[in-house]
């Protein structure tokens, strides 16, 4: 599945922390937005991690066809 991955955070060590995260499973495209083509097992594993990282205060929009 293909995702673009957009986000805004406002806290430098968090936003830090979700662009290395994203850089393992996508293409940095430009300050804070990532190209990602991911199997089922990545997309879910990405969630998680990027939850971990931001509690309830994320979201993944599904992929755009």
């Amino acid at each position: 599945m293909f995702l673009v991955v957009s986000y805004d955070v406002p806290d430098d060590k968090r936003r830090t922390k979700i662009h290395k995260v994203l850089k393992s499973y996508g293409q940095w495209m430009q300050y804070s937005l990532f190209e990602c083509d991911l199997t089922e097992v990545q997309y879910a594993k990405l969630r998680s991690r990027l939850g971990s990282i931001l509690s309830s205060l994320w979201l993944l929009l599904p992929p755009f066809l």
